[in-house]
């Protein structure tokens, strides 16, 4: 009689759950806000104010993490992969080139530095190939600079930005660095890779897969959306419930890359 009374408890606590999932999710999302985590911002309608914002900084990441108030472990995440997206030294290069002028010595040489690609672990074949011109471009006006003269050390920086105007990450370029590996995690026997496809969301280009993570409490979904978008990778992460899925679904829905004065969205 006490194991039935456990289990009608244990149903009506689940029930509960359910039903308060179910209405969390109905509640509107918040206005959008627009962040420049790297050189291409993106928009977004955060979740709920019952979805406790923090910041997020870590692995090459910087972002923004929402986490479900008594949740237990629930949250969506928001990130930029800035540590893949400075890896192009555009703007560097235009600021070098339009300050040339004005520079001492010392502060020329140190900008020229700054503006180099780095060589070591390339995403791609591609990028190791831009990276390289542009290095010997760079070197060039260091050169022609130390001899006096500035006027062709800014036509090499030209041709260094030239350079790097060649090539830009895509979204199939990037994937491969950035999706889910479980051999790479921690505790790898948790992660279980399922469905993932390459779709289309907002008009633009995307791949979205369905995860599962095993926690010692219970089975969790792990949901990945990811763009490229001016050269800056960005993806969505939801590990959570079904209930709570239509949270993740409308801030994902809700997601804009506002027009900057760079190229297209790769």
């Amino acid at each position: 009689m006490a194991r039935r009374s456990n289990l009608v408890v244990l149903s009506l606590v689940a029930a509960a759950a359910g039903c308060a999932g179910k209405q969390a999710a109905q509640v509107p999302p918040q206005p959008p806000e627009t962040f420049s985590w790297c050189a291409q911002p993106i928009s977004f309608s955060p979740p709920p104010l019952l979805w406790r914002r923090e910041g997020d900084n870590s692995g090459g990441m910087l972002g923004v993490r929402f986490v479900l108030t008594g949740g237990g472990g629930q949250c969506i995440s928001v990130l930029a992969f800035r540590v893949i997206a400075e890896r192009d030294r555009s703007a560097a290069l235009e600021t070098l080139i339009r300050r040339a002028d004005s520079l001492s010595q010392r502060e020329f040489l140190k900008e020229a530095s700054l503006a180099r690609p780095r060589l070591e672990d390339p995403v791609s074949d591609a990028e190791a190939a831009a990276a390289r011109s542009i290095n010997d471009a760079i070197d060039r006006a260091i050169t022609d600079y130390l001899a006096g003269d500035v006027l062709y050390a800014r036509s090499d920086l030209k041709d260094a930005l030239r350079a790097a105007s060649t090539h830009q990450f895509t979204l199939a370029e990037v994937l491969p660095r950035v999706r889910l590996k479980p051999e790479s995690m921690q505790e790898p026997w948790r992660w279980h890779l399922g469905y993932e496809r390459d779709t289309t969301i907002g008009g633009l280009r995307a791949f979205a897969s369905d995860d599962t993570l095993f926690t010692p409490e219970r089975p969790l979904l792990y949901r990945e959306v990811f763009w490229v978008v001016n050269g800056c990778p960005f993806k969505v992460t939801y590990q959570g419930t079904a209930a709570n899925v239509p949270t993740f679904e409308r801030l994902v829905g809700s997601v804009q890359f506002p027009e900057t004065d760079r190229v297209a969205q790769q």
